[in-house]
């Protein structure tokens, strides 16, 4: 086990009522995750991996959007959403 784990989870203990139950939810999010990811094919492995690349690459350009752009793009996803859903 990473020594830095240990280490928490020895302090665990001293913490909060409140504090362990959070650490609880954040370790029981954690394990839901990794079971789910160790379920998927390796092919669909390799299509999150490669998609994650390509949202860190994304992040590292940076955006030049305006909230109002945000916005409008938004919107209109929204709209056709709604559309299709109608069946218009």
């Amino acid at each position: 086990m990473n020594k830095r784990l240990q280490t928490l989870l020895d302090r665990i203990p001293t913490w909060s009522e409140e504090a362990q139950n959070d650490a609880v939810m954040a370790l029981s999010d954690i394990e839901e995750k990794f079971r789910i990811l160790r379920s998927l094919s390796p092919e669909d492995q390799a299509k999150l991996a490669a998609l994650r690349e390509e949202i860190n690459q994304a992040i590292e350009r940076g955006g030049s959007y305006t909230d109002k752009e945000v916005e409008a793009s938004i919107s209109a996803s929204l709209d056709a959403w709604e559309q299709k859903r109608n069946g218009a």
